[in-house]
Parts: C-alpha cells; sequence; structure tokens
C-alpha cells in the first residue's frame, strides 16, 4: 500500500494531466535522489499538489503524469511576520522555522538599533523557504520581501486587519491580544526599538504586547509570537485562507 506521506515533494510547472520538474529540482530527483521513469512522488506548484508518477527523464528536465490532486495544507490565517535582522545565520535559521509554524510572509525589518544590514540576499532566502516548504508538507510557499525601513513596513501595515508589535514592558500579553484575517507582527531588534520609534508604531495603530517577563532574542521573539497566534487559530477552528 503506498503511503503518500513517505513520498518526495518537488515543486515543479502544472499544466492540464501533466507536470514538469527542472532546475534544482531535477537535479535533486535524478543526481541525488537518483528516480526514475515509474517511481511516484509528490509535486506542487504553490496552489495545487498532487500525486504523480515519473515518465519521461531529459537531459535537464522530468515529465510527471499527474494521478491524484492532494489535499491543500494551508495556515489557518494570513500572518506577516516584520522581523529586525539578527547578526550572523540565526535570520536563515528563523525563515526555516517562521515557515514551518505557518506564516505567510516574511519581511525583513531595518530598525534604528539593527546590527545586520544585509547584502541583497533574497534569492538565497527564497530557497531557504522552498526548502522548508517542501519539509513541512504545506501547499503555498510563503513570501519574503527585500529588506525594509520600519517607516516603510508601517505604510504597508495599513492594509492589515490587525496590527501586533512586541514591546518589552507592555501590559497586553501576546497570549490574550486579537488577531485576524489578515495579522502582522513586529518584532525589533535586541534592545528594543528606540522612543521614537515606539511613537511611530503607536501612531499606525500597533496593538503593544509583551512576550512573557523574560527577555528573548530577536528569533525567539518571531517564533514565540508567530507561534502563539497559529497555534491559537487552529485551536479557535479559524479558518479564513
Amino acid at each position: 500500500m503506498l503511503w503518500i506521506g513517505s513520498l518526495h515533494r518537488f515543486f515543479g510547472k502544472i499544466g492540464g494531466d501533466f507536470g514538469e520538474i527542472e532546475g534544482e529540482e531535477f537535479e535533486h530527483l535524478r543526481r541525488v535522489l537518483r528516480l526514475g521513469v515509474g517511481d511516484k512522488i509528490r509535486i506542487f506548484d504553490g496552489e495545487k499538489e498532487f500525486l504523480a508518477e515519473i515518465v519521461e527523464i531529459g537531459k535537464n528536465w522530468s515529465k510527471v503524469k499527474l494521478l491524484e490532486m492532494l489535499p491543500k495544507i494551508l495556515p489557518p490565517i494570513d500572518l506577516t511576520v516584520a522581523v529586525s535582522i539578527p547578526k550572523g545565520s540565526r535570520f536563515d535559521d528563523l525563515l526555516e522555522k517562521l515557515v514551518e509554524i505557518g506564516v505567510s510572509k516574511i519581511i525583513p525589518t531595518l530598525c534604528e538599533r539593527t546590527v545586520k544590514r544585509p547584502e541583497r540576499k533574497k534569492d538565497r532566502w527564497e530557497r531557504i523557504i522552498l526548502s522548508a516548504v517542501k519539509q513541512c508538507g504545506r501547499s503555498d510557499i510563503p513570501e519574503i520581501t527585500e529588506p525594509l525601513k520600519l517607516d516603510d513596513v508601517l505604510k504597508l501595515s495599513e492594509d492589515y486587519d490587525v496590527k501586533i508589535a512586541g514591546i518589552i514592558g507592555a501590559e497586553m500579553n501576546i497570549s490574550s491580544c486579537p488577531y485576524g484575517k489578515r495579522t502582522i507582527i513586529l518584532i525589533g531588534p535586541e534592545g528594543d526599538f528606540t522612543e521614537e520609534e515606539k511613537n511611530k508604531i503607536r501612531s499606525s495603530g500597533f496593538l503593544e504586547v509583551n512576550l512573557g517577563r523574560i527577555i528573548l532574542r530577536v528569533e525567539s521573539a518571531a517564533l514565540v509570537s508567530a507561534s502563539v497566534i497559529i497555534q491559537r487559530a487552529w485551536n479557535e477552528g479559524t479558518n479564513n485562507r
């Protein structure tokens, strides 16, 4: 009996009764896993996912026949995390975890106290996100933006139903704050936002919340806040996707 969950997942193009896998995905299929004609796989395109069978192998591509559409696995709400970029490789690790818990969009944010000022790494970040999507089984592919200044993030936040900012010493706790169909969480750098930034955040309509009595590192704060909101949405049966 075929257990679909044990099959390898690949990102590819889907159209009609067939799909195609190319590029790095094909390299992984053919050179690393050594799959061939007749092998069963799962193929998804960020919207749909199918059980499929490899029917043809080319030099740089593989053609698959779509056998059965698989159920979508989507987060319960559209959650964006705008987070100050931490030092070193910690942001790469954070991306993986945010994808796994169900975040829909990630905005690397530049605050006054942000230490890391990255070069253009969006392509690499997108590869990290796709790898995490394949591993965790979700059907959609989270978006990541280029690094944005805090002022630009605050302008973008106008499109959200609920806006939450992690602020050290805030009265409301993340576990009791509201969330909406489209929610954005803003996490500042180690050392917190400056007073001027806090005033801008308040003026933009963000709810100030604390994440507990222990002061967390940037990546821990982002994961804790996003996890609490998404888990509450799951538990309360929210389904706005």
